[in-house]
């Protein structure tokens, strides 16, 4: 299962929770939601992990280590902007179980959560 495909169903899931067609007990829904927002701070921690590792200095003055290095970098940029994605996916589980319990402020924070998760202008 691809990102792309899990977040068509995730986007399922919430689309029914919003309508009333899923439903969970606000205790088990607020359960769900914690291991999401779990999740969802692991992966942030491993997202700024990576991003020091971007930054990563020490590769020496030649052209071919100024280039080892840049690579490196690239590569860690491109592995935070998939942690992103998958910070955004845990946030919108939360949402998703959250809105299931009709608990619709804690899903609105769950929702700008997600956003902020793909906004780099609006890291925590």
């Amino acid at each position: 299962m691809t990102i792309d495909s899990s977040r068509a169903e995730i986007s399922r899931f919430r689309s029914a929770a919003a309508a009333g067609t899923v439903k969970f007990d606000p205790d088990a829904a607020r359960r769900c939601a914690a291991l999401y927002e779990e999740q969802a701070d692991k992966l942030a921690a491993l997202r700024q992990r990576l991003e020091t590792a971007s930054e990563a200095g020490g590769f020496g003055g030649f052209v071919s280590a100024q280039q080892l290095q840049a690579g490196f970098a690239h590569k860690a940029r491109d592995a935070a902007d998939l942690l992103d994605r998958y910070i955004e996916a845990a946030y919108r589980m939360k949402e998703a179980f959250l809105l299931s319990a009709g608990l619709l402020d804690e899903a609105d924070a769950a929702a700008a959560a997600a956003l902020r998760a793909v906004d780099p202008r609006q890291r925590r």
